[in-house]
């Protein structure tokens, strides 16, 4: 007899919304970072709402039906997104809601209506849906991977995206035109003076606490920004971990930080001083 298969996991802390109509895209398009207007359905991508000076006020997960967008948002943040869409929404065919009966979804495995995450590819699935089983929060494998999250490690008006990766995950369009901030976003990509990136840390024992400065001798790499187990994710200046004439510690133990290969061709791009 076949076993039904099991619900996907529900997301504490997170709520969602839905922008639908005609319009939904092209609204979302001219103020969001993310491209979703070549977001093809049934796939997901994370984006963000940006302060005027380039900085997150609050990022979420995309998924694409059709002219219904969903964003999978921090609970947190949620009414205060729902409100600025609602003000930049003019004249725009989309009505914007809270979806107080839908939930955010995961699984390590495919399950209706979902998507592969893309910051945790083949990693993590995630949905939207009525109903999902336990809560369960995606904290150990973000940490394990180095996937910063908002509320975690970093709040509103922190950080800018690539501070946090997002556009290594394929939240910012840099081909789709302006939208708020991307003046300020583009203009560091441009003159490459993309420094700080999000990172992966290994630690032999229990990783020291969010907050701990990551040394590299006397100089200060950057600081955890959040711990679990082994693993942590460290905000660091590129710049600097080249410079390091030794190997990092935190709290002094060594810490053990992986960097992917295209955060160091953002490094080599930047002017020569």
């Amino acid at each position: 007899m076949n076993q039904p298969a099991p619900l996907p996991f529900a997301l504490p802390d997170r709520l969602i919304l839905s922008v639908a109509g005609p319009d939904a895209r092209d609204l979302l398009q001219r103020v969001i970072t993310a491209d979703v207007v070549s977001l093809e359905d049934k796939h997901c991508r994370p984006g963000a709402l940006l302060t005027p000076q380039g900085k997150i006020l609050v990022d979420f997960l995309i998924f694409a039906d059709g002219e219904t967008l969903w964003l999978d948002v921090p609970a947190s943040a949620a009414e205060g997104l729902l409100k600025r869409l609602t003000l930049f929404k003019l004249r725009a065919r989309a009505e914007i809601l809270l979806n107080t009966d839908m939930r955010a979804l995961w699984s390590t495995t495919p399950f209706p209506g979902s998507a592969e995450d893309p910051r945790l590819a083949g990693r993590v699935h995630r949905g939207i849906g009525e109903q999902g089983s336990e809560e369960r929060t995606l904290d150990a494998l973000e940490i394990q991977a180095g996937v910063p999250a908002f509320g975690r490690d970093y709040g509103e008006a922190d950080v800018f995206p690539t501070d946090v990766n997002l556009d290594a995950f394929g939240g910012v369009g840099w081909k789709k035109g302006c939208f708020i901030g991307q003046e300020v976003v583009s203009r560091m990509k441009r003159r490459g003076t993309i420094r700080k990136r999000s990172l992966p840390a290994v630690f032999a024992a229990a990783a020291p606490a969010p907050g701990t400065a990551v040394m590299a001798g006397t100089s200060t790499v950057g600081a955890i920004t959040s711990a679990l187990d082994h693993h942590a994710v460290i905000l660091a200046r590129l710049d600097r971990l080249v410079a390091a004439e030794r190997y990092c510690e935190a709290d002094g133990q060594e810490a053990n930080i992986v960097v992917p290969d295209e955060f160091w061709a953002d490094l080599e791009a930047a002017p020569k001083v």
